[in-house]
């Protein structure tokens, strides 16, 4: 069994038209999101096994805030390829990750994200989470799809079942 996690960055900073895209900071808006996706994933005893994160400033801002609201340490790969990635580039990343891992976590950027997930999904855990995220996967959404393979190397275009889907919006998380 094998488990992907994504998880959207939070609402970054478009104050500072000096930064580049790549250097933009979280928003104070996407700080709080982080602490509220924090405290669920510590809630759920979230802690995958390996963490691939983009190497632009608001996914590291994103999962450096959610590890601190969760109060965990994970072990972390900063990953430039995610940053702007699409589908096929990052389901070519989830190919390449050790067996020894069961669970992987990917802190990144759309398009490519709500792709990549639509593109996996094969089922669905509860009916109606697909539709949500085929409207949209916003600013901190977080989604878990799991495989019942046994190596990175076999997950396909809908090989997976959608476990769960939230976004920092909803009420029912915390």
């Amino acid at each position: 069994m094998k488990t992907l996690y994504f998880l959207r960055h939070a609402k970054s900073d478009w104050n500072n038209f000096d930064l580049s895209d790549h250097e933009r900071p979280l928003n104070a808006r996407g700080r709080r999101a982080c602490e509220k996706t924090g405290q669920l994933l510590r809630k759920r005893g979230f802690s995958p096994d390996r963490v691939l994160c983009s190497s632009a400033v608001r996914a590291r801002e994103t999962l450096d805030a959610v590890m601190l609201a969760a109060d965990c340490r994970w072990p972390i790969t900063l990953e430039p390829k995610l940053y702007g990635a699409s589908a096929d580039s990052i389901l070519g990343l989830i190919r390449q990750q050790p067996d020894a891992a069961d669970s992987l976590f990917l802190v990144g950027h759309n398009p490519g994200f709500q792709d990549v997930v639509m593109g996996l999904t094969g089922r669905e855990k509860s009916e109606g989470t697909l539709a949500r995220v085929a409207r949209k996967m916003p600013t901190a959404a977080f989604a878990e799809l799991s495989f019942d393979i046994d190596s990175f190397k076999n997950i396909g275009v809908g090989t997976g079942c959608l476990v769960d889907f939230f976004k920092p919006k909803d009420k029912t998380i915390v």
